[in-house]
């Protein structure tokens, strides 16, 4: 399993077509945070990609709330410092918008 830097996934699922990209904090991963990526069409393709390079199966979710249908949670590293949580905020999202 290896991890891979938030930026490098956002930038990535941008050119698959990614409406947004945020990250958040994850128990289940194993680095302790998740690139979520959202589609508007089910990125079959992106998530088997990023299933090889990190070594195992990525979570891919059908959701009714969102800015998109599709979102892919692929483990990644966060930048040095960004982390901001205050008072039981684990598992919120924080936004990062996809640049065009």
């Amino acid at each position: 399993m290896r991890s891979v830097p938030f930026e490098f996934v956002s930038g990535l699922a941008a050119e698959f077509g990614a409406v947004e990209c945020c990250w958040r904090e994850s128990e289940r991963s194993f680095t302790g945070y998740v690139a979520e990526c959202w589609f508007g069409f089910l990125p079959t393709f992106f998530a088997q990609r990023w299933a090889a390079v990190v070594g195992y199966s990525v979570l891919v979710r059908t959701v009714s709330d969102g800015p998109t249908r599709f979102v892919v949670s692929v483990p990644v590293t966060v930048p040095q410092g960004a982390i901001r949580l205050s008072g039981g905020q684990r598992g919120g999202r924080v936004r990062v918008r996809l640049v065009r």
